[in-house]
């Protein structure tokens, strides 16, 4: 499946589950958190893709649509089909929507993309 194919497909099921799409990007607010998924096309071209995840607090910054790079938490999810995407990273950004569950969280999320120190720390605040 092609990124333009890809789109289409995860589009309504992002939707269903309360994310607002702006270009290939979705955000969710999620009251502490505004949880973002990225299809990031492959400037080569060739339909390739890789999808992103992120998770933006409101405690540590004031953008209002912040793009994955800019989330507090990050990662790349491995490309399945739409179905088991959209699972993987509902479940992913609901262990992540507070605060205190992504420092929690944090260690191991730091094996697997980036953590904010200050995510890493609000487990002891």
């Amino acid at each position: 499946m092609d990124a333009e194919s890809f789109i289409a497909s995860i589009h309504p099921l992002l939707k269903a589950s309360g994310f607002k799409k702006s270009n290939a990007t979705w955000r969710k607010d999620q009251g502490e958190s505004v949880a973002v998924f990225n299809v990031q096309k492959s400037p080569w071209g060739g339909g390739a893709y890789c999808l992103n995840m992120g998770v933006y607090f409101h405690a540590l910054g004031s953008e209002a649509s912040p793009t994955e790079s800019k989330c507090h938490v990050q990662r790349r999810l491995d490309v399945d089909s739409p179905a088991s995407v959209v699972e993987a990273a509902t479940e992913w950004f609901h262990a992540r929507a507070s605060l205190q569950g992504a420092a929690l969280l944090a260690e191991a999320d730091s094996k697997k993309g980036l953590v904010f120190h200050a995510v890493r720390t609000a487990a002891s605040a």
